[in-house]
């Protein structure tokens, strides 16, 4: 079986969701998408935002992705969802090989 980890997001965002940033959490990188999902409806109650409103999701991911340039790119709809993609940097890719 193919060991998967995961990455923790909060993003805290004005009333009507024109104006959202990331919130820093204490332990953002998790062995088990379980794990990460177990511990986010306690981190969003904790968080320590200033914002109206908290939005946090996890995101599996390979663990060799922890090893490359990667962005993480986010956004929350309308209905208060939080999208979480990660994009490998291919300049660097190609760069190393």
């Amino acid at each position: 079986m193919e060991h998967i980890a995961a990455l923790m997001l909060l993003v805290g965002c004005s009333s009507d969701l024109n104006s959202c940033n990331e919130i820093p959490v204490p332990v953002p990188a998790y062995e088990t998408l379980a794990d990460c999902e177990r511990e986010l409806p306690l981190q969003v109650r904790l968080s320590d935002s200033a914002m109206p409103k908290v939005y946090g999701a996890c995101k599996a991911i390979e663990p060799e992705m922890f090893e490359q340039s990667a962005s993480l790119e986010w956004s929350v709809t309308r209905d208060g969802r939080l999208g979480i993609e990660i994009v490998a940097d291919d300049a660097r890719q190609i760069a190393s090989r």
